[in-house]
């Protein structure tokens, strides 16, 4: 049966929102053919066709959020129709038709599933189909999803089947020890002359839960290096003026994104992740790098880093962030890496730590370029260039002296930058 699902494509991905249906019912489409553009938290992407035929019918309106996995159109190939279908606009407006009549609308009974059953509706990490609405209403009502057959499709829990659990008194979970207390939720607005209020965008609320969720769980240490880099300025200088007329111009940040990543071979802890079943370290380095947008933040990754030569990364570089201001990443092009660099050089910040992006084991925070007086080794007062970076690592998975040392091993390549070259 040919329908179109939500699909996934992040790895914290629950649901998605149609934007904008880029074909209408009773229109042909082809494979492969843009039939829809769907917001994530981080990117707008356009959705494919994977068959071909007559567009039957959408069943979810634009602005829409639809849970991963919930159809939200049927393809009907010749001589087919469009299944019944109980979800999107269909049951929507057959509630508004309801409600508009004065009539209740009826909620199917919740009953205990047998374990067959339940493992049936399991997916393959163990999570059952509910979306997170219906996960949080169980979880503050102290239900067991496992407990509660789905009448959704394809077995999946709805917030009707919860509700009808809530009103039989079934479902019920096991007495857990209480939980600790929540965070002090946010004031309320003041109102005041002059004060307007802005709805957080998908990706704001998202980062916003990310980061409180890192900086709460994750025991964060910090180790910061102030590396010389007169040496590094000049070999860029020499490098960009040799390699104008094939079109490469070296980034500071290209530099520096380099010998994070070739120190992260002597230091295996910091090129891992934090996961359920224990810690994964990684040989290769995909490092991703923090690139600013109006809403938040995105880290695109660049591949096996480590063993790229810098011109490569530094058009890889300008390819991602370029693609990313325009929200035209692809899935995997933003997922998977192993390591961040996060560099604010560019706004003149001379110091300053970043929050880790979870699972992984650490991030170096890159600050903007200083020129003042030092001392030389014969006393004398000369001019120097030097560049702040910090260390940001979960205690969990790494120590302080691994930190120190890597960072050291960083600033080593920073100072003698002919080493990134080979």
């Amino acid at each position: 049966m040919p329908e179109v699902i939500m699909p996934k494509m992040g790895d914290a991905m629950e649901a998605g929102t149609v934007v904008r249906w880029l074909k209408q019912e009773g229109e042909e489409v082809s494979p492969g053919e843009p039939i829809a553009e769907i917001e994530t938290d981080k990117v707008t992407l356009e959705l494919e066709a994977e068959d071909g035929g007559t567009l039957a019918e959408l069943y979810a309106g634009e602005g829409e959020e639809v849970p991963v996995g919930q159809p939200i159109a049927f393809i009907a190939g010749e001589g087919e129709e469009a299944p019944a279908h109980d979800g999107g606009r269909r049951r929507e407006e057959g509630r508004a038709a309801e409600e508009e009549a004065g009539e209740e609308p009826e909620a199917p009974a919740a009953t205990a599933a047998p374990p067959e059953e339940r493992r049936e509706r399991e997916q393959a990490d163990g999570r059952f189909r509910a979306s997170p609405l219906v996960r949080r209403l169980a979880r503050e009502n102290n239900l067991d999803l496992s407990r509660i057959q789905g009448t959704g499709p394809a077995g999946r829990i709805v917030e009707r089947d919860v509700r009808a659990a809530l009103e039989r008194g079934e479902a019920r979970a096991e007495e857990r020890p209480p939980e600790k207390a929540a965070p002090v939720a946010a004031p309320e607005p003041t109102g005041a002359p002059g004060t307007t209020l802005k709805e957080p965008s998908r990706m704001q609320r998202v980062i916003g839960e990310r980061m409180q969720q890192a900086k709460r769980e994750i025991p964060h240490f910090y180790a910061t290096v102030e590396a010389g880099v007169d040496g590094l300025l000049s070999l860029r200088s020499e490098l960009n003026e040799r390699l104008a007329e094939e079109g490469v111009k070296l980034s500071i940040n290209d530099f520096v994104m380099k010998a994070c990543a070739v120190a992260l071979r002597k230091f295996p802890m910091l090129n891992a992740l934090w996961t359920s079943e224990g810690i994964e370290l990684h040989e290769r380095v995909d490092l991703a790098m923090a690139v600013a947008l109006e809403e938040g933040l995105i880290t695109p990754v660049i591949r096996d880093a480590a063993n790229k030569p810098l011109s490569v990364i530094s058009a890889e570089a300008k390819d991602l962030a370029s693609r990313a201001r325009e929200g035209r990443l692809k899935p995997d092009e933003y997922q998977g890496g192993t390591f961040t660099v996060s560099n604010m050089g560019m706004f003149g910040v001379e110091s300053f730590s970043a929050i880790i992006n979870p699972p992984q084991a650490a991030i170096v925070a890159v600050s903007s370029i200083i020129r003042r007086p030092d001392f030389d080794e014969e006393g004398n007062v000369v001019p120097r260039s030097t560049m702040k970076l910090t260390l940001s690592a979960d205690h969990r998975i790494a120590n302080g002296a691994d930190g120190a040392r890597y960072m050291s091993e960083v600033k080593r390549l920073l100072e003698n930058p002919m080493l990134l070259l080979v």
